[in-house]
């Protein structure tokens, strides 16, 4: 019997936000979306879902200033870290962080 060892890790979650620049053009903004789909590729990554905030009545709790979110969960911390090295994302950052002006970063242990 095979016995896998990340049963007893904690899964982590990486919520990222992005403030794109406000004089992108509508298609500047859509074709951001090219950023995330380049992560996509990272084998370290097990799932990953992405989108433009949602247009939903305000509430004081609620902040859509934001343009796009980013949910990507790993395994373990150290697939985290490593995905933070990994040459794909480096050179997505590098590409694309001129579009924005403000990125907030959460990473979270996942109960399950």
């Amino acid at each position: 019997m095979i016995e896998n060892t990340n049963l007893n890790k904690p899964k982590v979650q990486h919520f990222v936000l992005f403030w794109l620049k406000p004089q992108l053009t509508t298609d500047e903004i859509k074709d951001f979306a090219n950023f995330f789909e380049s992560l996509k590729s990272i084998k370290l990554i097990k799932s990953l879902h992405y989108g433009l905030a949602a247009s939903t009545p305000a509430r004081s709790v609620t902040d859509n200033s934001f343009t796009y979110s980013l949910t990507i969960t790993f395994d373990s911390i150290e697939d985290h870290n490593a995905y933070q090295k990994d040459p794909t994302h480096l050179d997505a950052v590098e590409k694309f962080s001129k579009n924005w002006y403000r990125v907030v970063v959460h990473d979270t242990i996942i109960n399950l």
